[in-house]
């Protein structure tokens, strides 16, 4: 049913020009709502445009830090393919501490992009942090045990 009234908003926003047309009326929660929609829709065709409207959204602290932090991965998630890891550490490291509401998905990040830069001591420590922690969703520690497995079977972790 929710499913159902989220399409029927989307196709009426999409219809009276999209989110950016209403982003300037409504209170400041749907302005900011509206920001990660525009965000989301330019990631499809401008990650570098997505990645700064994103950040933008992060740098803002109007809309309160688990919005903050969200705006933060979602910018480290379209970046984790093309950054050096050491930009992707800049960037979610500070996300990654216990009270931190999307630790668990930016310590899988940071894994994947130290495996991808071949710094396997960084992504040993952050998966080892990932299986550890009692608290890491099950998909994420699945993954997380199939990277660790795949450092292992490479010789340099």
């Amino acid at each position: 049913m929710a499913s159902q009234e989220g399409g029927r908003i989307g196709r009426r926003l999409r219809s009276r020009g999209g989110a950016r047309r209403n982003r300037p009326d409504g209170t400041a929660s749907y302005r900011t709502l509206a920001r990660l929609r525009e965000a989301a829709e330019l990631a499809r065709t401008d990650k570098a445009a997505a990645v700064k409207a994103y950040d933008d959204i992060a740098a803002d602290k109007s809309a309160g830090q688990v919005i903050d932090e969200l705006a933060a991965l979602r910018a480290g998630f379209l970046l984790v393919d093309s950054a050096p890891y050491s930009e992707i550490r800049a960037r979610l490291e500070p996300l990654t501490g216990a009270d931190k509401t999307f630790r668990h998905s930016a310590r899988e990040l940071l894994a994947l992009s130290a495996w991808k830069s071949g710094d396997m001591t960084a992504a040993r420590q952050w998966t080892e942090m990932i299986i550890t922690d009692p608290q890491s969703p099950e998909g994420t520690r699945s993954r997380a045990e199939v990277l660790a497995e795949l450092i292992a079977a490479s010789g340099k972790g």
